[in-house]
């Protein structure tokens, strides 16, 4: 009677099993895609398609002139201590950054075209740009404004030709 009992509690306890895994699998059939994401150029509108200098604008009703022509006037004094703390890790090997940006007006025609006469990705004498502007972009948290404000969104920059997969990044002269 024992073993009667036994072998019943164990065929119980298979059946409980199986119809377990059954109502899972059927979960598993069930279960919903997450709702497409939302990537600028790609799966929603681009409201940034030149990149930098559709965010690097003067927004006067803040009273914050973030353009590149104001920048490079104010670190051409001084690089703030907190900037150049994040872009030193991108130098190449052996560059001491001195906290200054050398005076380049020119520069400012097309950007970051302009930029990338000195911040190339083999420069010896400055930060190469991809590495600088990724420090600088995507590092910091909650403190960082591209990650809060754009979510940190490699679209902004980074443009998808869609008929031939190539990846590029726009550029232009400032607003």
């Amino acid at each position: 009677m024992i073993r009667r009992l036994l072998q019943a509690t164990s065929y119980v306890s298979i059946l409980s099993v199986l119809s377990i895994a059954a109502a899972q699998d059927a979960q598993v059939g069930q279960h919903q895609a997450p709702p497409l994401r939302a990537i600028p150029g790609i799966t929603a509108k681009d409201l940034y398609p030149m990149g930098c200098v559709d965010c690097h604008i003067n927004y006067a009703e803040q009273k914050l002139d973030v353009r590149f022509s104001t920048l490079l006037k104010r670190w051409a004094e001084m690089v703030e201590p907190q900037l150049l703390d994040k872009v030193a890790g991108s130098a190449p090997p052996g560059l001491k950054l001195k906290g200054k940006h050398p005076a380049v007006p020119g520069m400012v025609r097309s950007i970051p075209a302009g930029c990338l006469t000195c911040h190339s990705r083999a420069s010896t004498t400055a930060p190469p740009f991809s590495r600088m502007l990724h420090a600088i972009h995507l590092t910091g948290g909650k403190d960082n404004h591209f990650l809060t404000l754009f979510q940190g969104e490699c679209t902004h920059c980074h443009k998808l030709n869609a008929a031939t997969g190539a990846w590029s990044l726009a550029s232009g002269p400032e607003k």
